[in-house]
């Protein structure tokens, strides 16, 4: 237990320590019986798990005193006396009584244990106190620890992993592995440990050197690393029928930069000290995932070892952490993020960020409540419900399905029967007694429901039985409408113009319009005005004007950029016209003119009919940027792409994108896309591309 106190020394102020370490040897000395003493080691375990987090002296009590608390074995003047703690770790305790169904939404259950905790350090000190159960996993029978697998895979590690605290979720995600596989788990463990050194050292010399390249080329940066974790292995061979030998992403490093400009620059002197392994470039940035993810990846040989480097702005990396890119999205195979998602990452920012706040900011920031406004209660079965906080059993029933408000003569909480205005709380288990005679919902439950659900639902219902009533009153009410504005209704009401009313206010025919006029849902003018638009557009004198573009054929007929102006303009990705570029406009319908090059390939499978010969404005040239496309063949050699950006560099040109591919003589096929003002850029800059050693064609690509 000494080593406690160590640690302890090592890792906080004199002060600090001090205190700690008298509440050490204050639950210590209260300690009497074996199991006393086997939990409070526990509780020292659990701390110093937390301890990285340089969270407060509650936290760190509250890990030492959470195994005792748990089985009421604490001293009584302790936890009177630290108050704070004892809650702490009671909240803990609380969140511990939910069991998790087998048949659980689990992403509602994380989201129910978060309510409930409402104090982001109970969810951090359960990770600990998790992990050190899992260390401990042969302790426990079959039955426990098939249980606490399952807690592990689906609430604990994804929780560690949205909160950033991967020392928890990689740790969680090993054990957990030594568990279900244990034979792949020792195999990997030994054939991973024979080269860890290297590994590491590998890491420190390649962090070095990409430090001293970002000196170099004056770009101001950030440089990450980081070693494949046994679990992560596993499932990468697994999942890709990959051997160990085929991984290249052992060893990883991150750099981390400004612009776009910066990434194709450093990985230019990337590829120029190591020698990049043919296959392994992969260009995000041009060609983005689905989810939005953008960097550079390319693997090179260091020392004979292969490494991953990964290439992207500080934008980039927010939006990949934090984002609809983020990794545990990747991982878990969802494709966005949801509530819990969004505030549990806030959180993590806070926590990886806490260097530039102080340790109370931090602290005060952690006890929030993310969930503040909303409950989560359960139906008898273990499906979990949210509803806003003050929501009451009628509430719930709306939520369940309208039919099952409609009916409700009563309702029972944990069992017992309660009013059907009891407010309702966090983890509440709800059973709704129904009566299929019921008359249906009364109007003074519009009074204390608070879901939207509950008072759309029973107002529709109200709607519904008044129906007739209202489809009479609202045609009244339009008819007389339409007389004070001296407007003939009969022409209005066309099944033409009543299509577009009923799909723009999803209506199905001309009763529920009434009814919904009738009963306020909509007002007489919104739809008279609409049909009167509708009958003005459809008679009007220029009603047969279509815009007939000139054949392209003909020279005498060209129009100006300018003259378009009313139209929605967009220039073709595939030839990416500039400035100077004879150019022909493809008019679609109902979306613009799309511009091409005269020389564009895909012209010839376009309506002829529809294209026009068009020029350039004055001000279109030089002011504004445009893209354009290159295509070079090189020489496949290591460093001619450092070659290549450096020298659009110096022409003060952006890349936009660039892409590569190798082709069957030993050559390199590179794309290029850039940003310029004018055709003669582009030309000039072909020019100087030309003169490069080992660059044998450039020309405009996809023309």
């Amino acid at each position: 237990m000494q080593d406690f106190i160590d640690v302890i020394k090592q890792r906080v102020k004199p002060d600090e320590a001090e205190n700690i370490e008298k509440f050490y040897n204050l639950v210590k000395n209260s300690c009497k019986t074996d199991e006393q003493i086997s939990l409070f080691e526990t509780g020292l375990e659990n701390t110093i798990i937390i301890l990285p987090l340089e969270l407060d002296y509650d936290m760190i009590f509250a890990g030492i005193v959470l195994p005792l608390l748990r089985e009421q074995l604490l001293d009584d003047a302790i936890k009177n006396e630290y108050e704070n703690a004892k809650e702490l770790a009671n909240s803990v305790l609380k969140i511990e009584n939910v069991e998790m169904s087998n048949n659980e939404d689990v992403a509602n259950y994380r989201s129910m244990l978060v309510a409930m905790a409402k104090d982001i350090r109970v969810i951090i000190l359960k990770l600990a106190d998790i992990l050190n159960r899992t260390r401990h996993l042969k302790k426990l029978d079959e039955t426990q620890q098939a249980k606490l697998h399952r807690e592990i895979v689906d609430l604990y590690i994804p929780l560690a992993s949205r909160l950033g605290l991967s020392y928890i979720k990689s740790e969680l995600q090993d054990l957990d592995l030594s568990y279900t596989q244990p034979n792949e788990y020792k195999k990997l463990m030994k054939l991973l440990a024979e080269d860890s050194k290297a590994r590491q050292e590998q890491m420190a010399k390649v962090g070095a050197e990409l430090k001293e390249m970002l000196e170099e080329l004056k770009i101001k940066g950030e440089i990450q690393g980081r070693i494949k974790h046994v679990s992560s292995v596993y499932n990468k061979i697994h999942q890709k029928n990959y051997s160990l030998s085929q991984l290249y992403d052992l060893t990883a490093m991150r750099v981390l930069v400004e612009t776009v400009n910066e990434c194709y620059s450093v990985l230019g002197a990337v590829h120029t000290k190591y020698m990049p392994l043919d296959g392994r470039f992969k260009d995000y940035i041009a060609r983005p995932k689905a989810n939005g993810y953008q960097s550079l990846h390319t693997s090179v040989m260091v020392d004979e070892k292969p490494l991953e480097i990964q290439i992207r702005t500080f934008d980039m990396h927010n939006h990949a952490e934090y984002g609809i890119a983020a990794h545990f999205l990747y991982k878990e195979h969802k494709k966005k993020i949801d509530d819990l998602d969004g505030k549990l990452l806030w959180i993590r920012k806070l926590i990886e960020n806490s260097n530039n706040s102080s340790q109370t900011d931090l602290v005060n920031e952690l006890k929030t409540d993310v969930y503040s406004g909303e409950i989560f209660v359960q139906t008898p079965l273990g499906k979990i419900i949210e509803l806003p906080e003050g929501s009451t059993p009628v509430d719930f029933a709306y939520v369940i399905h309208s039919n099952v408000g409609n009916t409700c003569v009563g309702a029972k909480v944990n069992g017992k029967m309660v009013p059907l205005n009891k407010l309702l709380k966090n983890a509440d288990v709800v059973e709704i007694i129904t009566n299929s005679n019921a008359k249906g919902p009364s109007k003074d439950w519009l009074s204390f429901v608070k879901s939207n659900v509950a008072k759309n639902r029973i107002n529709q219902f109200f709607k519904k039985f008044d129906k007739e009533d209202n489809i009479k009153k609202g045609k009244a009410m339009l008819e007389q409408s339409a007389k004070n504005k001296d407007v003939d209704l009969k022409k209005l009401l066309v099944d033409d113009f009543l299509k577009e009313i009923f799909a723009r206010y999803t209506l199905k025919n001309l009763d529920d319009m009434y009814a919904m006029i009738g009963c306020g849902a909509l007002t007489t003018t919104q739809v008279l005005n609409r049909l009167i638009t509708l009958y003005t557009q459809y008679n009007s004198e220029q009603k047969d004007f279509v815009f007939k573009p000139v054949n392209v054929k003909n020279e005498d007929k060209t129009s100006s950029i300018a003259e378009l102006k009313s139209m929605l303009i967009k220039y073709a990705h595939c030839c990416n016209p500039v400035p100077g570029d004879e150019i022909i406009g493809f008019i679609s319908r109902g979306r613009g003119v799309t511009i091409h090059r005269a020389d564009c390939k895909s012209l010839k499978n376009l309506d002829a009919d529809r294209l026009m010969k068009l020029t350039w404005n004055e001000e279109n040239s030089g002011h504004t940027n445009f893209i354009a496309s290159l295509k070079l063949l090189v020489k496949n050699k290591s460093g001619i792409l450092a070659s290549i950006t450096n020298k659009i560099a110096e022409q003060k040109i952006n890349i936009t994108g660039i892409t590569s591919r190798n082709t069957k003589d030993d050559k390199t096929l590179i794309f290029v896309n850039v940003s310029v003002t004018s055709k003669s850029s582009i030309q000039d800059l072909i020019k100087k591309l030309s003169n490069i050693a080992d660059v044998y064609e450039v020309s405009r690509s996809d023309a």
